[in-house]
């Protein structure tokens, strides 16, 4: 037995809106969109244009007619609030305007109508069953449950509009932890800008699994926290995969992981051309406590988008004495591998610039970033111009490391940004002369997403920065501090390696970062220089957080300004505490009061619908 065409259009137009739902993300392609959504909007009125073609227009059909409107509506405003999801303008924050507010009200109107569409859709089919299961129903028994179903359809988007301002008058009744709140407009404005294949690799026990050390109870706690993030990233851009593993137990997973341990999420995209033995582009995040859980948005945001962005190359100077060049071959301890090992798991291409290959001219067009690491031989007037104007005129991005014992201090590149370099070694502890670890950061775009940063960088043998009035005049570049020893450390001037009473102990700057000076803000170039070079060989880098401070400085100088706007996780609310008779009330409205008016207004409607259609008879 056939089933009658009139019972199947109505499911098929609810299954063509949600299915429009879940699978929309998918089409990207704008010719093949416009097919698509031709196509769902044909499906959602298949069910009215099927009974105006077999029967004509009929007043027993307003409801269908009304139910394929709630369904074409919520198709229709959820395609408007595509449109409204504008991209982010660097340095401009899209929570102030009001966008995301009316993205959220449409949000609301669709879940509603979709909802309404949905229930009326089901009520109305089940009840006519019913009612053709029993021929003594007269037409207007049919008549009155149709009424009743759609008057209850009206009142749904009602309650369910009354809750939504409830909730959003009271934001302290939300009783999430964090981390479960939805990603920022900012966030999600930024994932849908990925267009590569990127995995999310989350290492966390699941729950009741006893093996482990002995946090893997904070862990197993924070995890469903972490999950919904990941969840959400995910929902955002179907290039994003995600997976979760127990690194303690699935040991069979690890293979493709040799140094993961639980507590840490590690971000992957393969890379376009496979230069070396690393085939992938590969950042690593930890989050192993509930604060953390406060930055883990933003840096999930930054880590997706190091890797899976374009490669970018990097040239090393090689013709003044830098750790790049040969001249430091047989001294494994000076050379700079690991960083430039890591610089490659950044999703980055080293490169060589040196007199074979054309220096002191221009440098490379492809030259997305500089970098000079310990360069001892001065440089000449035509290679300090080249420098110059490849960050001011060019916008590139140098990365500069002095040598304290090279005769190169950059002071041409200094006294225009208002810093000297001071020469004089610095004791922090007297039995280690020259060796400090630097805690002081200064608050800082660039290095605000650096882990454990209590933990301080290692930064042996090195000068330091002060600051001066006079110099190159106008300067050409505003001068920021990013990492400072503290107060704990003195210039030995008489290289005793005690305080005497001439020296005192005071702050001191080690890095800089540069920023041309410019009325219009057209200039993005910025230059990041330390007054050492020894804490990024490879005697050093692997001490303390030096790998995370030299890769956080060199992705921060590619990374889109609106990552820093995306607000932390923070519940600053006050939280409310209810009395005991507060508490009775409201458990009497929730219990008793709600639920009666509820059953008052639909008595009151049905006994108001017997009425009248006692007197039209």
């Amino acid at each position: 037995m056939m089933i009658p065409l009139d019972r199947v259009f109505p499911f098929l137009s609810v299954l063509s809106l949600y299915l429009f739902f879940l699978i929309d993300g998918m089409v990207t392609d704008p010719a093949k969109r416009w097919l698509w959504l031709g196509i769902i909007a044909l499906f959602i009125l298949s069910d009215v244009i099927y009974r105006i073609i077999s029967y004509g227009i009929r007043s027993e059909d307003q409801n269908r007619y009304i139910g394929t409107g709630l369904g074409l509506s919520s198709f229709f405003l959820s395609l408007l609030r595509d449109y409204l999801d504008i991209s982010n303008v660097a340095g401009i924050n899209a929570e102030a305007s009001a966008i995301p507010k009316v993205r959220e009200f449409l949000l609301l109107l669709v879940v509603i109508f979709a909802f309404s569409f949905l229930l009326q859709v089901v009520l109305l089919e089940v009840g006519r069953a019913s009612l053709e299961a029993q021929s003594n129903l007269s037409k207007s028994k049919s008549s009155l449950l149709q009424n009743a179903l759609l008057g209850f359809l009206l009142l749904l988007p009602v309650l369910v509009a009354i809750n939504y301002f409830a909730i959003k008058r009271n934001y302290n009744f939300d009783l999430s932890a964090k981390g479960k709140y939805s990603l920022s407009q900012t966030a999600r404005t930024l994932l849908k800008q990925i267009k590569k294949e990127t995995s999310i690799t989350a290492f966390y026990p699941r729950p009741l699994e006893a093996d482990g050390p002995s946090n893997s109870f904070t862990l197993t706690r924070i995890r469903p926290d972490v999950e919904i993030i990941l969840d959400q990233i995910r929902a955002e851009n179907a290039m994003i995969s995600t997976q979760f593993i127990n690194a303690d137990v699935e040991t069979d997973l690890l293979k493709d992981f040799p140094q993961a341990a639980n507590g840490s999420i590690v971000i992957r995209a393969k890379k376009e051309s496979v230069v070396g033995d690393i085939p992938f582009a590969e950042e690593k995040i930890f989050v192993k406590d509930v604060a953390d859980l406060e930055e883990m948005e933003r840096k999930l945001i930054s880590a997706l988008f190091t890797v899976a962005t374009e490669q970018k190359k990097v040239y090393f100077t090689t013709s003044n004495g830098e750790r790049f060049g040969v001249g430091f071959k047989s001294l494994p301890n000076e050379q700079i591998n690991r960083f430039t090992s890591n610089l490659q798991f950044l999703n980055f291409k080293a490169g060589e610039w040196g007199f074979a290959q054309g220096w002191p001219s221009a440098f490379p067009t492809d030259a997305d970033m500089v970098a000079i690491i310990g360069a001892t031989v001065p440089f000449s007037e035509e290679a300090r111009a080249e420098i110059k104007k490849y960050v001011l005129e060019k916008n590139g991005k140098l990365f500069v490391t002095i040598d304290p014992r090279g005769r190169e201090d950059f002071s041409w590149l200094l006294s225009a940004s208002g810093l000297e370099m001071k020469n004089e070694a610095l004791v922090e502890v007297s039995e280690k002369p020259g060796v400090i670890v630097a805690k002081r950061m200064p608050d800082h775009k660039i290095t605000e997403l650096i882990p454990k940063k209590d933990l301080g960088v290692l930064f042996p043998y090195s000068g330091y920065f002060v600051t001066v009035s006079a110099g190159t005049n106008p300067f050409l570049f505003k001068s920021e501090n990013i990492l400072e020893t503290g107060f704990d450390v003195y210039a030995d001037l008489n290289k005793n390696s005690k305080l005497d009473a001439d020296e005192k102990k005071e702050n001191r700057i080690l890095s800089a970062i540069l920023t041309p000076l410019s009325l219009t803000g057209d200039k993005t170039g910025r230059v990041v220089i330390h007054a050492g070079t020894s804490w990024i060989t490879d005697q050093f880098i692997s001490y303390t957080i030096n790998v995370a401070y030299s890769n956080s400085l060199v992705t921060g100088l590619f990374l889109d300004e609106a990552i820093s706007e995306i607000p932390k996780k923070k519940e600053e609310a006050t939280t409310v505490n209810l009395s005991d008779s507060q508490k009775l009330i409201v458990w009497a409205i929730g219990v008793f009061l709600y639920p009666g008016f509820i059953f008052g207004l639909g008595a009151y409607y049905v006994s108001s619908r017997r009425k009248k259609a006692s007197i039209e008879v």
